[in-house]
This record gives C-alpha cells, structure tokens and sequence, in this order.
C-alpha cells in the first residue's frame, strides 16, 4: 500500500507480452496489492492458459472480470462484477464491482470494494475524460472502499488519498503500450 492506499493493477483486455511474468513481478515488487484480470474477449481456456503461467501461491491476489467459472477449479482471490457479469458465484471469496456514478455508491458496502470512473482523464482510452472532481467526492467516498480508476499514476496517488479514496487502480501506467500496442 503506498499513501494508505490499496494498489490494483488491471490487465490490459489484450495478449500482452510475457503477460503472466509481467503480473508476479507487479505483486512480488510490491507494485500492486492485486491484479485483475480483464479480458473482456477471451475465452475461459484462454484465461486458464494464463492462470497457469501464474503458480498457485499468486492466485489469492488475483480477481478475474469474467469467466467466472475458473474460480471453482483454482484459487483465485474472487470476482470483479460489471456490466458483463453482474451476479458473483456463491464461491467467491471475495467480490468487487465497477461504478460509475455518485449514485451508484450508496451500495459501495455491499461489496469488499469498488472502484469508480473516470476520476482522471484515461491514459488507455482515448477520449475517455474524467467524470469526476476530487473536491465533490470528498465527501461521498470518504469510509467506503472506493477505488479510484481512469488515468490513475504514481504522481496522482496522494491527492487520491488526500480525498479519502481507499485505494487507486491502474492499467496504463503498468502495462506500457509502446511497441505498437494499442489499447483501443
């Protein structure tokens, strides 16, 4: 945790080079508190393929978006629900959700924690703009487990804790899309 804040780093929805040495060396570093993994168009062999690359003592600080059927034969830390999969199955360990309004948050408590955006114009999106000021959330994240996402970095994490935020994900700032990548 860096500034009090609880670190998640989220996989880019692509292959990503040497993708599941990439995502040990974020949790061994101390770089990420957990990681998600978002591969919103690939199958569920795909994504086992790549639980694999990863020994099992990871698996606890890891939460897939989707393909949630993969919890059963793993150990993997829980689900993140959004618009794809909104329901969790009564086996996961732990369950987080993607808001994306003020209002939305009244039900931050049912969750082990959200996270909300954009707080922050997108570094992966183009023309993906912050919805948010940190000065109006002050108030309405402050004692809930909300996660600040969208064109999060380092530099930006003490004014995320500064608005009472419990923690910040990111995606672009740890998976370089040099080399051509693209993220759209």
């Amino acid at each position: 945790m860096r500034h009090g804040l609880l670190i998640i780093a989220i996989t880019p929805p692509f292959h990503y080079p040497d993708e599941a040495e990439r995502i040990m060396e974020l949790l061994d570093s101390g770089e990420a508190d957990f990681v998600h993994i978002r591969k919103p168009q690939w199958g569920a062999s795909e994504i086992s393929e790549l639980l694999e690359g990863i020994p099992v003592s990871y698996h606890e600080r890891i939460k897939l978006h989707d393909h949630f059927e993969l919890i059963e034969s793993s150990h993997i830390g829980g689900v993140h629900l959004n618009s794809r999969n909104p329901i969790p199955p009564t086996s996961a360990k732990s369950v987080s959700c993607s808001f994306h309004s003020i209002e939305q948050l009244a039900s931050a408590t049912h969750y082990d924690y959200v996270t909300l955006s954009p707080i922050f114009d997108s570094i992966s999106k183009h023309g993906y703009k912050s919805a948010f000021s940190l000065e109006e959330l002050k108030d309405k994240v402050k004692g809930k487990n909300v996660v600040a996402l969208g064109g999060v970095t380092p530099e930006k994490l003490p004014e995320i804790a500064a608005a009472g935020f419990f923690g910040a994900a990111m995606l672009g700032h740890f998976w370089p899309s040099g080399n051509g990548i693209n993220y759209e």
